[in-house]
C-alpha cells in the first residue's frame, strides 16, 4: 500500500473505512481474510467490522486486492472531516500578507512548527503542515496533522498510552478577512492561531455568533436552545435548556427567554438543494458544526458559503457608516484622554451607538483587553472567567486545591486568595479542567458607573440616545447587556443587627475619633495572635463582629476574601452567608468613590460576586458613604447579580457602643 493511501485511511473515520470494505470485498474473500490473516472466527464479517480496530481494518484492505488508490481518494473525500464536522471562525481587521505563494507560505509556517516544544508524553504533539490547496476563487485550505494521546490500562493492568493521527485544516480568505480553524483541541488551536497571526502579521479575533446573527445569516427553524442569564435574580432562572421541533414558533422561545444570552443552539439547515442536516452552534466560542456526515466538497461549499455571510453582516454592522459620523463630529474633542484613550472609547461609544441601533449585542474590538485596562485603568473592575470545552460555555473559575472561586492575577499568574495555590488548571462549575494557556482570555473587564455615565452624557449630546444597561469587554468583544438585577440590602430588615441598630448614641463624632486607632488588622496579626485576640485588648474592625454567628478573627494578610464571614437572617426568614469586606476609617471621615479604598473595596465585591458561596457582601468602613459611592454600590449590585449591604459610619458607632468598648 502506497503511504499517501495509509495516510488517509489513518485519518477518515472508520465508518469510512467500513464502508469501503463492505462495498468492494466480497463476502467470501473478506471471512477468509479475516479468519486466515487476522486469526478470528466470526459468524458475521460485516458485524465483527464493527468490533475491529483501525489497525486490523487497513490490514483486510492490505490483503486484499479489490480496492486501489481511486477507491481509497473516493472514500477519504467522502469521509476526510469526520463526524459531526466543523469549524471555528475568527477574523482579522488587516494584514501585510495579500495573497499566498505556496512555497514560501509552507517554509515560513514550517519553520514556526519546528520552534514548538513538546513534552515526551504531551496529550497532543507532532503538529505538521500536510499541504496548502486553493479551493476556490478566494479561499485557502491550510492541511494539517497531529498525535493525539489516549491512555488505558493494559491486559497486564498497567496503564499505557497510544498516538493516534489526526487532522484539522484552517481555511484562509483575504476578501472578507476570515480564518476558519476545523474544531480540534484548545491547545492544537492556541498554536495554529498563533503561528497565522505571524503568517498574516495581524491579530485574530474570535467571532461571537449571536441570536440576531443567526435570524440574519441562517433560515433554519430553531429546535434546540441553552439560555443563559448571568444576572438572573431570585425568581428567574441562571440557565435552561429548552427543546420542540418548532421552538422558533413557541411564545417561550419568542417572549420567555427573550432577555436571555443563547449560548448553544440546534436548528436545521438546508446544505444545498438535496442535503438537509442539523446545525449545531456553540455561540460564544464561535463554533459551527454538522450532526451529518457529508462529502468534503458539500461541506465545504455550504460552509464558506455560511462563513460569507457571517463576514458580510459583520462587516455591514462595523463599517455602516456611523464610525465616520462619529469622526467626523470629533465626539470626543472636549475630553482630558490622551490619543490612544480617545481611540479605544470612541470605539466603544460607536460599538454601543451600533447596537442601539441594529439591535446587535456583540462588537469585536480590535484593542487587546490588557492594552485597554492599561489605558483606562480607572474605568473598569476586573473579573475572571473560563470557557469549558466539556460542558462548552463560559463557567466561574475555582481552585484545583480548594475549589475557591477567589481567584486573582498576580504578575502573570492566576492565583487562589484563599489557598496560596499559583493555578496552572481550573475547574469549572461542573469539575472539568481548564487548562490557564492564555491569562488574557481569563479576563473581564466591567466599565464603572461613573464610566458608563460619561458614555451616556457622550451619546445623548450627540445623538440623543443613551445605552439601558451596561457593556462587558471579555475574549475580544464587546457585548452588550441590557437587562441589570441586583439589590442593595436595607440593614434594618437584618435581624442579627437589629440590637445593633436599637442602641442610642448622642455622641457619633467622639465615638467615631476611636475609629482612629481601630484598623482593619491588628499590627499582631497570625494563626495564634487572632484565634486568642478575645482575650486580649487588641482591636480590629474584624473583631467587632465576634458573637455574630460562629464568626472568628483569622490572619488578615492583604488578599483576604473577606474580612468577616458568618450567617444572617433577613425579614422574610430567609438565612444567608454573609461575607464583609472592611475599610479603615478615612482622615475626612468620607468615603468617596474616588479613594483608594473604596477603589479597592468595589474590586474585592466583584471578585466575590463570583463565588457561588456568598450570599449578602457587606460594604464595612467607619465613615459616611457618598452618594456617588452609594450609586456605584447598587450599580455593581445590578450587573453582578449580587445583594449588598452598606454597614457605614453610624452602624460602626452603633457596634462599637453595643460591645461597650
Amino acid at each position: 500500500m502506497k503511504k499517501n493511501d495509509r495516510t488517509k485511511l489513518e485519518l477518515i473515520r472508520l465508518e469510512g473505512i467500513r464502508y469501503l470494505i463492505t462495498n468492494k470485498i466480497p463476502k467470501n474473500e473478506l471471512d477468509k481474510i479475516i479468519k486466515e490473516e487476522l486469526k478470528i472466527e466470526s459468524k458475521d464479517c460485516f458485524e465483527l467490522l464493527k468490533k475491529l480496530n483501525r489497525y486490523q481494518l487497513i490490514k483486510i484492505i492490505e490483503y486484499s486486492n479489490k480496492i486501489n488508490s481511486d477507491d481509497i481518494d473516493s472514500s477519504y473525500e467522502q469521509f476526510r472531516y469526520g463526524l459531526k464536522p466543523g469549524f471555528t471562525i475568527f477574523s482579522f481587521i488587516s494584514s501585510s500578507t495579500k495573497i499566498i505563494d505556496i512555497k514560501s507560505a509552507t517554509s515560513f509556517i514550517n519553520e514556526r512548527l519546528n520552534e514548538i516544544k513538546y513534552f515526551e508524553d504531551s496529550k497532543f504533539k507532532n503538529l505538521k503542515l500536510k499541504d496548502i490547496l486553493k479551493i476556490n476563487n478566494n479561499t485557502y485550505e491550510f492541511s494539517f496533522t497531529y498525535l493525539s494521546k489516549y491512555t488505558y490500562i493494559s491486559e497486564t493492568d498497567e496503564p499505557s498510552y497510544v498516538y493516534e493521527l489526526k487532522d484539522c485544516f484552517v481555511w484562509l480568505n483575504f476578501e472578507n478577512k476570515f480564518t476558519a480553524v476545523k474544531n480540534c483541541p484548545n491547545d492544537i488551536q492556541n498554536k495554529i492561531l498563533n503561528i497565522f497571526s505571524k503568517f498574516l502579521g495581524t491579530q485574530l479575533y474570535n467571532i461571537r455568533i449571536t441570536r440576531k446573527l443567526i435570524n440574519q445569516v441562517f433560515n433554519g427553524n430553531i429546535k434546540k436552545g441553552t439560555f443563559v442569564k448571568p444576572d438572573a435574580n431570585d425568581e428567574e432562572v441562571a440557565k435552561i435548556t429548552i427543546a420542540d421541533d418548532k421552538l422558533s414558533t413557541k411564545r417561550i422561545f419568542q417572549n420567555d427567554v427573550s432577555s436571555y444570552d443563547m449560548s448553544n443552539t440546534f436548528l436545521d439547515e438546508q446544505l444545498d438543494d438535496n442535503t438537509k442536516s442539523t446545525l449545531g452552534i456553540n455561540c460564544n466560542a464561535g463554533k459551527i458544526y454538522l450532526t451529518r456526515n457529508v462529502s468534503a466538497a458539500q461541506f465545504r461549499n455550504w460552509s464558506i458559503d455560511s462563513i460569507n455571510k457571517i463576514t458580510d453582516y459583520l462587516n455591514d454592522i462595523q463599517n455602516c457608516g456611523e464610525l465616520e459620523i462619529f469622526q467626523s463630529k470629533n465626539i470626543l474633542a472636549n475630553t482630558n484622554y490622551n490619543k490612544e484613550s480617545k481611540k479605544i472609547v470612541e470605539k466603544i461609544c460607536y460599538n454601543i451607538f451600533s447596537s442601539i441601533n441594529s439591535g446587535e449585542t456583540s462588537f469585536i474590538i480590535s484593542d487587546n483587553i490588557s492594552y485597554i485596562y492599561e489605558k483606562l485603568k480607572n474605568k473598569f473592575y476586573i473579573s475572571l472567567f473560563g470557557f469549558c470545552e466539556v460542558c462548552e460555555e463560559e463557567t466561574k473559575l475555582y481552585c484545583t486545591k480548594c475549589n475557591s472561586s477567589n481567584l486573582k492575577i498576580i504578575r502573570d499568574s492566576v492565583v487562589c486568595l484563599d489557598c496560596g495555590e499559583e493555578l496552572k488548571c481550573c475547574f469549572c462549575d461542573e469539575g472539568h479542567n481548564i487548562y490557564i494557556n492564555d491569562i488574557l482570555k481569563l479576563l473581564k473587564l466591567i466599565p464603572t458607573k461613573e464610566f458608563i455615565d460619561e458614555i451616556n452624557n457622550i451619546l445623548y449630546t450627540n445623538f440623543n440616545i443613551r445605552l439601558e444597561g451596561t457593556f462587558i469587554i471579555e475574549n475580544n468583544h464587546l457585548n452588550v447587556h441590557k437587562n441589570l438585577n441586583g439589590q442593595i440590602f436595607d440593614v434594618s430588615l437584618i435581624e442579627d443587627f437589629k440590637p445593633v441598630l436599637e442602641v442610642k448614641v448622642d455622641n457619633i463624632k467622639e465615638i467615631l475619633n476611636k475609629f482612629d486607632k481601630i484598623k482593619e488588622k491588628c499590627k499582631k496579626c497570625s494563626n495564634d495572635n487572632c484565634s486568642m485576640c478575645d482575650k486580649t485588648d487588641d482591636l480590629c474592625i474584624m473583631k467587632l463582629f465576634v458573637g455574630f454567628g460562629d464568626y472568628r478573627p483569622s490572619p488578615h494578610q492583604g488578599q483576604e476574601f473577606g474580612d468577616v464571614n458568618f450567617k444572617i437572617t433577613y425579614k422574610d426568614g430567609k438565612k444567608y452567608n454573609f461575607v464583609g469586606i472592611a475599610k479603615s476609617k478615612t482622615k475626612s471621615g468620607i468615603l468617596n468613590l474616588s479613594d483608594k479604598e473604596s477603589r479597592e473595596m468595589i474590586q474585592q465585591i466583584v471578585t466575590m460576586s463570583r463565588d457561588k458561596r456568598v450570599e449578602l457582601i457587606g460594604a464595612i468602613c467607619p465613615a459616611r458613604f457618598h452618594d456617588q459611592l452609594k450609586q456605584e454600590l447598587y450599580y455593581i449590585a445590578n450587573i453582578t447579580n449580587t445583594k449588598i449591604v452598606i454597614l457605614d459610619d453610624i452602624f460602626m458607632c452603633k457596634l462599637l457602643a453595643y460591645k461597650n468598648i
